[in-house]
């Protein structure tokens, strides 16, 4: 595919990603924004909303950006409306928010209801809301795709983390109910689960074998290299185009191997 077919092949569609202006959100918004989308990007706060939209502004690309703190059910259906009201469209929606590290981390012997309630309400109910929101402007229109952003999480356990692999695993099962109900209306639903990629959240842990009980997690990617935020977005992207117009329900792994053996 040639650059100037890239640039042209989302163009005049309208695409929401929550969590778009940081790591494997940003590298989203930006992959989408290059491919000719418009694309409106979430974040907790409208200041970081718009610190993100500086940072991520390049000629060419249409982002914008709203804040909204999506652990809260009227932000998530707020933040919908908005993009709807300023570009009278959803064509794609990527559900990329989420809580990663403290809060989501912690002894399952220790973990308080207050984080438990954080990680499931933004990682899990956010993307059921959002989805459901924006999937009935889809289906009037009786074209979309929604993509949820899980992770390798979602299939193998992490040490100290079991409401974040829930929250994980829930985005799983929820792309294939969502896709299963959609699919009559022309929505597509897909997901992507990343594996070890390289970004502020994750940046400092070690991703080598090591001994003892962590080994599990901790061994070497076959491939032999750690992701990319880019290696992501440009699976999302791929499946936010007609190229993956006969895929739905299912979550394409993104991790170097990492769950084959």
């Amino acid at each position: 595919m040639t650059a100037n077919e890239r640039a042209g092949s989302l163009a005049g569609q309208v695409a929401l990603v929550t969590g778009g202006g940081t790591g494997i959100g940003a590298a989203i918004t930006a992959r989408l924004a290059d491919t000719g989308a418009s694309v409106v990007l979430g974040q907790s706060t409208q200041d970081r909303a718009d610190a993100a939209v500086a940072a991520l502004a390049a000629p060419g690309r249409a982002i914008s950006g709203i804040g909204a703190d999506l652990a809260d059910a009227a932000a998530c259906r707020d933040l919908v409306a908005a993009v709807l009201s300023r570009h009278g469209r959803i064509d794609i929606l990527v559900n990329n928010a989420g809580v990663t590290g403290a809060p989501a981390t912690g002894p399952f012997l220790e973990f308080t209801d207050e984080h438990l309630d954080r990680v499931i309400d933004v990682n899990l109910k956010a993307a059921f809301r959002c989805g459901r929101d924006a999937a009935r402007d889809m289906a009037r229109r009786g074209a979309g795709v929604i993509v949820n952003v899980s992770s390798v999480a979602a299939y193998a356990a992490q040490r100290d983390a079991s409401a974040y692999v829930a929250s994980k695993a829930g985005l799983v099962g929820l792309t294939r109910g969502m896709a299963f109900e959609l699919a009559p209306t022309g929505v597509r639903v897909v997901g992507v689960a990343p594996g070890d990629i390289v970004v502020g959240a994750t940046n400092s842990a070690g991703r080598s074998p090591a001994a003892g009980p962590d080994r599990a997690w901790l061994r070497d990617t076959p491939l032999g290299r750690r992701g990319t935020p880019e290696d992501v977005a440009s699976v999302v992207a791929f499946l936010c185009s007609d190229g993956a117009g006969f895929i739905t329900g299912e979550t394409i792994l993104v991790d170097g191997g990492w769950l084959s053996y």
